[in-house]
């Protein structure tokens, strides 16, 4: 199943900046494995959207609660949220 994760990045962008290096080793593991099918982040650093593929919420939630920003305590707040391709290349190539 696929999941939309967006984060909000907390007030101190230096401090977000000081992680980054970890935040993209972290998820290009993901990348790797396929879990990660998308990421990106948002105008003036306010945050980023991640798009997992993984077998549940819970899943998802366990990949983000290890992440480098939430252990430093960097983010302001993430949501999870399942959802499914209507329309985009994946969709296309699934059919």
């Amino acid at each position: 199943m696929k999941f939309a994760v967006i984060i909000e990045y907390g007030p101190d962008k230096q401090e977000v900046k000081a992680h980054h290096p970890a935040h993209r080793e972290y998820l290009h593991r993901f990348l790797e494995n396929g879990q990660l099918r998308a990421a990106g982040s948002f105008a003036e650093d306010a945050g980023s959207l991640w798009i997992l593929d993984a077998e549940g919420a819970d899943a998802v939630d366990k990949i983000v609660k290890s992440h480098p920003y939430v252990k430093a305590g960097v983010l302001s707040k993430w949501e999870i949220w399942p959802m499914a391709f209507w329309m985009a290349q994946e969709a296309m190539d699934a059919s």
